[in-house]
């Protein structure tokens, strides 16, 4: 569980570097709200959320197994309703000059409240991870912190869909440093809430998104040596349409209330507005 767990986490952290990094060697650009690019940010937020929930459907071509617990992924015999296994997290890695903290837990819950829904069966299990990720080198500080509430049942006798619902966020602070002073600072915080997504297991190696929602909430605040906190706090929201195919659509709202909309392809990366 230990391995599963972490890469699965790491993954996230991975996607939410993408969303905005600051390296020592990069310089930070701040955005301000006027100018954000609402294709960039439809895209991060559902690739964010699509590597969450493919983490660990890809691993196997059968549901029940006895694997590694971690994603979605495990359904298993060999343990009872409601045990629960809880998996610690904490490892530092050193890369160059920069050092990065784990620091995290997971609890994976097994139940029967899925297709079978007999108190015997193995059909459902719940997952709460928590990951704190911190990176320190010469010139910046970084703070990444993940949660991920997820609700997954089997939907069919032979395990090959499952419903995903819950909830999962994830937040990042990236900061450049001088003279031991902070001179600029990103933070970006996004929610999700889930309804009821469902996923065929893996096809061609891929886990297949077939239908569902999810609704997002982004707070983004930028500040540098020339702009003031408050004229660059930015606040987005909208939804995602799951669709056959790895595709989905996003809904990107606007300030009048109307929506911008995305086609995304979620093994390409692509997205297209409609």
């Amino acid at each position: 569980m230990k391995t599963s767990s972490k890469i699965i986490l790491a993954a996230l952290v991975s996607a939410m570097s993408l969303y905005v990094s600051c390296k020592k060697s990069e310089a930070v650009t701040a955005q301000n709200k006027t100018v954000i690019n609402a294709a960039d940010v439809s895209k991060q937020v559902a690739l964010s959320l699509y590597k969450s929930l493919s983490g660990g459907l890809g691993a196997s071509n059968n549901l029940k197994t006895n694997g590694a617990h971690g994603g979605l992924t495990t359904m298993d015999n060999n343990h009872g309703c409601g045990e629960v296994v809880t998996t610690p997290i904490n490892n530092t890695v050193l890369s160059g000059d920069t050092t990065r903290n784990y620091v995290g837990n997971s609890i994976f819950t097994y139940m029967c409240n899925g297709y079978f829904n007999n108190n015997w069966n193995i059909d459902a299990y719940t997952l709460s991870d928590t990951l704190t990720t911190t990176e320190t080198g010469t010139g910046f500080a970084n703070n990444y912190y993940l949660t991920l509430n997820y609700v997954v049942k089997t939907t069919d006798a032979q395990y090959t869909y499952v419903t995903v619902g819950g909830t999962t966020s994830n937040s990042s602070h990236t900061s450049k440093i001088s003279g031991g002073v902070t001179t600029e600072y990103h933070d970006i915080s996004t929610s999700y809430q889930l309804h009821d997504i469902a996923a065929q297991h893996a096809v061609a190696g891929n886990a297949v998104f077939v239908l569902g929602r999810a609704d997002f909430s982004t707070t983004r605040t930028d500040k540098d040596a020339t702009t003031s906190v408050g004229d660059n706090v930015s606040n987005y929201r909208g939804y995602i349409l799951f669709l056959p195919d790895n595709t989905a659509k996003v809904y990107f709202e606007n300030t009048d209330g109307s929506y911008k909309v995305y086609l995304i392809n979620f093994l390409t990366g692509t997205i297209t507005s409609l």
